[in-house]
């Protein structure tokens, strides 16, 4: 809540692998609702499946600034009530232009969802669905829903299990989409009349499916003639004459080149065998390979363009201001090496004070060591002091032991002289009488 609080006016929000689970969704699905601002939605990562993405999709039911939604590393697809609650959100939505559900565990009941979307959905034009076990039933349902779209110009199925034929389909149709759109972008441009005026053409520059062509093609072969790619001869014609609105090869521009690559398109449509088809399949590829690096390059030169207006715009006041951060750094630092100088003063000083308070404690420390020195030898001198009057003691003891024992035996003989002489007694007083 505290991250949704900190970005409420930011055009990006990203909780990407932060493990909200469909909780967190919950809560994330209240902040896109009710917030104008925010463009790039990035919940990549966080174990969202059906419960999170329904909230989400009511979410984003009423916001109208979202333009990009990146789903991906997620399990919306588990149920596919959640894939199919997020495509119905979609089929009104109009600007969304990117969604990024790769590897969502989308089956292909979530794919015949996402097909249904894609029949009406008009804002939609990247779409990413790799990854995911889509399967050749999720396939058909994509490409049906496809053939009712004109907008999406870029679908990822890389490891979708769609089957090889539908992944051609699936190619086809996005190529004739990038056309239209190509067309769209520059209606009057001399390559897109060209094709508007070409039987061939003229349903996809005239807006992509759904319209019919207006004259069936008359020529099977395609032809490069010497004046220049195109149909059946120097300027592109059926019949081999250069119409008057054919580009000269000086003049040649990116949407010529859109022109050949639909001709080529409906070529690859007229074809019967598999190897014909697979050649024009691969030289119209090749062209909308072209396409995308020149427009690649162009957009490149465009921003160096723009890049080296921005460095040598203002470059007086960039210099002046540069002139005065070199002046204050100079003040500065000339302060620095003053307070250095000071500072190098004070550690002398603190230098010689530690030295006399080493000095002192050395003194002290000796000292101390010539004191313990004298208390040892002093206490060595009264344990020997002590030894000998514990000695002196024990023989006193046993002095007093023997006297105590000579005593004892004087008294004994004491006592038998005494009975002695009273047996003595006795014998003289009876002698007597």
């Amino acid at each position: 809540l505290n991250h949704l609080d900190a970005h409420r006016e930011s055009s990006t929000l990203s909780l990407a692998y932060a493990s909200i689970a469909d909780e967190g969704t919950v809560e994330v699905a209240k902040f896109v609702r009710d917030n104008p601002f925010v463009k790039y939605l990035d919940l990549r990562g966080n174990n969202i499946q059906a419960k999170g993405i329904t909230a989400l999709a009511n979410g984003i039911k009423l916001n109208r600034s979202l333009r990009s939604l990146n789903l991906k590393w997620n399990a919306i697809g588990r149920d596919p009530v959640g894939v199919s609650a997020l495509a119905d959100v979609l089929k009104s939505n109009l600007t969304i232009g990117h969604v990024d559900l790769r590897n969502n565990r989308i089956n292909n009941l979530g794919a015949k969802s996402i097909g249904e979307m894609l029949k009406v959905n008009t804002t939609i034009s990247h779409l990413d669905l790799s990854w995911n076990d889509l399967g050749v039933d999720g396939g058909l349902a994509l490409l049906d829903g496809l053939k009712h779209n004109s907008t999406l110009i870029d679908c990822q199925l890389s490891g979708s299990k769609v089957g090889e034929e539908t992944l051609h389909e699936v190619a086809f149709l996005l190529r004739r989409n990038r056309a239209a759109a190509a067309y769209k972008a520059s209606p009057h441009d001399a390559g897109a009349q060209v094709a508007a005026s070409d039987p061939m053409t003229s349903h996809i520059a005239g807006g992509g499916p759904g319209t019919k062509p207006t004259a069936q093609v008359q020529s099977r072969d395609l032809q490069i003639g010497p004046g220049g790619p195109g149909v059946g001869g120097p300027g592109g014609s059926p019949t081999g004459k250069a119409p008057q609105s054919a580009i000269s090869r000086a003049q040649w521009t990116a949407k010529d080149s859109s022109s050949l690559m639909l001709r080529l398109m409906m070529k690859e449509r007229e074809q019967v065998l598999p190897e014909d088809k697979l050649f024009y399949q691969q030289i119209a590829e090749h062209i909308d390979k072209l396409l995308l690096e020149s427009g690649k390059h162009k957009q490149g030169r465009v921003d160096g363009e723009e890049r080296e207006k921005a460095s040598t715009t203002g470059f007086v006041e960039r210099e002046q201001r540069y002139t005065k951060e070199i002046r204050q750094c100079e003040e500065a630092l000339q302060k620095i090496i003053a307070d250095k100088e000071n500072l190098q003063r004070e550690l002398a000083d603190k230098t010689t004070d530690l030295k006399r308070l080493n000095d002192g404690n050395a003194e002290a420390i000796r000292e101390s060591v010539a004191m313990q020195e004298q208390a040892a030898q002093e206490e060595q001198q009264l344990r020997q002091e002590l030894r000998g009057i514990v000695q002196n003691k024990r023989d006193l003891q046993d002095e007093l032991a023997l006297g105590q024992k000579d005593l004892e035996l004087l008294q004994q003989e004491n006592e038998r002289l005494r009975q002695h002489v009273k047996a003595f007694q006795r014998d003289v007083n009876e002698i007597l009488t």
